[in-house]
């Protein structure tokens, strides 16, 4: 009994340390591009995502930010199901590392669009998003 309150308690103080600041949803058709300009502490930075191809129930997404480049493989409901990326580096303590989440939330076949969510972990507001990608 006691591993398990324990665990719970591990649980909600991760849950409440990952909360995140901001949020947007992206209903994305295949090769539209998400274009996020990252505003902070003086610098533009920018971050594209697209998705290329959805085949097993698996979506690979393509993404850059800052001149660096990487793709991922996404599973809806499963430990690969989102990518993130480091923003800024930790000033004071890892844990005012703002980051950027980028979740597959769903695929509808009948349209052929993914969900993806953004979620921004910024927890002393180093960060500012401005969304060019109008969705």
């Amino acid at each position: 009994m006691s591993r398990l309150v324990i665990f719970l308690l591990v649980g909600i103080t991760l849950l409440e340390s990952a909360a995140w600041r901001e949020s947007k949803t992206f209903h994305l058709k295949k090769d539209e591009l998400v274009k996020v300009l990252v505003k902070s502490e003086g610098q533009e930075r920018l971050l594209n995502f697209r998705w290329t191809l959805y085949a097993d129930k698996a979506l690979v997404v393509h993404e850059s930010f800052d001149r660096f480049v990487g793709q991922h493989v996404l599973y809806v409901g499963n430990v690969n199901q989102s990518f993130r990326k480091v923003l800024l580096s930790a000033k004071r303590t890892q844990k005012d590392v703002p980051y950027i989440i980028v979740v597959f939330k769903k695929f509808d076949e009948g349209n052929n669009t993914a969900q993806m969510d953004l979620l921004l972990i910024d927890k002393e507001n180093r960060i500012v998003l401005d969304y060019l990608t109008k969705k």
